[in-house]
């Protein structure tokens, strides 16, 4: 995993003496298979900062000579001892890939509409009730995107990335559960293919109407992307 690798990294270079040690936090975590850019970590540094004169050292370009080319560190600040990557990060954006082939986009907009709020997923999630035990959260936006297309020189539309019917679902909350995202992907695709409402996302977040959640298939992890937390 990128974290291993990141340890690792931080091992051999002493930038750190051990993973209990150093107060490490991250800002999110991914299922297998599910990809993530822009991400945070935080640390504390091996070196003695009472010492008012002494310069910082250049971690990223020590770090990027240990990494694999795949990793990059593309830069780092110094924080409070209260900050945590986790828990001070206001929000977090997903993004998930998808071609759009047969699917009216109308009513996936419309079933996303129905998510922004404060609403209790345990009906669009993989319920964790050992570990979890509020399924309350707030989404601040979901919103359907479509890549972008370019001019061309005699006036047309042309795509920037071959590719015009693929787009993606971007929602931002402030946390979220373990698959939340990939089933709410599968149920608006259901939407989008006619096979239910828009209306059922709402349905699905009366738990007093639905108690017991229904048997959904999750989405695939491979289009899904954790794109940025923001802080």
């Amino acid at each position: 995993s990128v974290e291993r690798e990141l340890f690792d990294a931080l091992l051999k270079t002493r930038l750190v003496v051990s993973r209990s040690e150093c107060g490490y936090s991250r800002c999110g975590r991914t299922d297998r298979g599910v990809s993530a850019a822009s991400q945070s970590n935080t640390t504390t540094s091996t070196m003695n900062r009472l010492e008012k004169d002494m310069k910082e050292y250049p971690y990223s370009r020590i770090l990027n000579s240990i990494l694999p080319p795949s990793i990059r560190i593309l830069g780092w600040t110094p924080v409070t001892e209260e900050f945590s990557a986790r828990f001070s990060s206001g929000a977090r954006t997903y993004r998930y890939f998808f071609c759009k082939r047969q699917m009216n986009m109308d009513l996936i907009r419309d079933g996303l509409r129905n998510l922004v709020g404060k609403h209790d997923f345990r009906n669009l999630c993989k319920m964790d009730v050992e570990k979890v035990y509020n399924f309350e959260r707030v989404i601040h936006s979901a919103e359907l995107i479509q890549l972008s297309t370019t001019k061309t020189g005699d006036g047309e539309e042309k795509d920037s990335n071959r590719h015009q019917d693929v787009y993606y679902l971007q929602i931002i909350g402030q946390a979220f559960l373990w698959h939340q995202i990939r089933y709410i992907a599968e149920v608006i695709f259901m939407v989008g293919r006619g096979y239910e409402p828009p209306s059922i996302i709402s349905e699905l977040l009366d738990v007093k109407k639905y108690p017991g959640k229904p048997s959904y298939c999750l989405a695939d992890e491979k289009p899904l992307v954790l794109h940025n937390c923001s802080y």
